[in-house]
């Protein structure tokens, strides 16, 4: 039987956690955002991870491994939410990562768990300029879809340095604006294609790996 494409089948398997997805994915602006993930941010792992099976964050881990030996490498985990990116980075021995969220709730739930050096509330949606620049950046759900769009590329290249890697997950929906927007803002592709982010899942994301020149 052919794998269903539609983007809502990948997460018709459970439906009180599919209908939060959901709403993830449809968010318009920055309070919509802080309040969905306020209520959510005590079950976000189980719903997503274990009830949905999505398996983007460890993926984006594997692949930032992948590209990126030196493990002392500061990187910068953009809408860490709880700090499933965090863990794939800690598992891959990574010693020296921040992460940045819009949401107070998902970012206690990370500070929780101690995988960061520091956490930090952050509006992608508008332009952030950190203290340091960084070796590398990853991000698994932030730009899958909702209010954080091609808009962020250039601050996704201020944040890192000549050289730097990006590493993140981009729904197939955005991908058609921010292709166009890496080269013009000094990001070379290394690595793209579209995938499915949970097993039987349809092809909906695109994973990158991008390196700033």
């Amino acid at each position: 039987m052919p794998t269903d494409t539609r983007p809502d089948a990948a997460w018709a398997v459970d439906d009180e956690a599919a209908a939060l997805i959901k709403r993830a994915r449809a968010l318009t602006s920055p309070a919509e955002a802080v309040a969905l993930y306020r209520d959510w941010a005590p079950t976000y792992d189980r719903d997503v991870f274990e009830r949905v099976g999505v398996n983007g964050s460890r993926r984006v881990a594997d692949r930032l491994a992948t590209h990126v030996a030196d493990r002392a490498t500061a990187v910068v985990d953009l809408g860490c939410g709880t700090g499933a990116v965090g863990e794939g980075l800690r598992h891959h021995g990574y010693t020296a990562v921040d992460g940045v969220d819009i949401s107070p709730a998902m970012l206690e739930v990370a500070a929780a768990k101690g995988l960061y050096r520091s956490l930090c509330g952050v509006d992608l949606s508008r332009p952030y300029t950190a203290e340091a620049r960084y070796g590398a950046a990853v991000s698994a759900s932030t730009f899958t879809s909702g209010y954080v769009g091609a808009a962020v590329v250039p601050t996704l290249a201020a944040l890192l340095t000549p050289g730097g890697v990006l590493a993140c997950a981009i729904g197939q929906l955005l991908w058609p604006a921010f292709e166009p927007a890496l080269d013009p803002n000094g990001f070379t592709i290394v690595q793209s294609a579209l995938e499915a982010i949970r097993p039987g899942g349809p092809l909906e994301t695109v994973m990158l790996v991008a390196r700033r020149r």
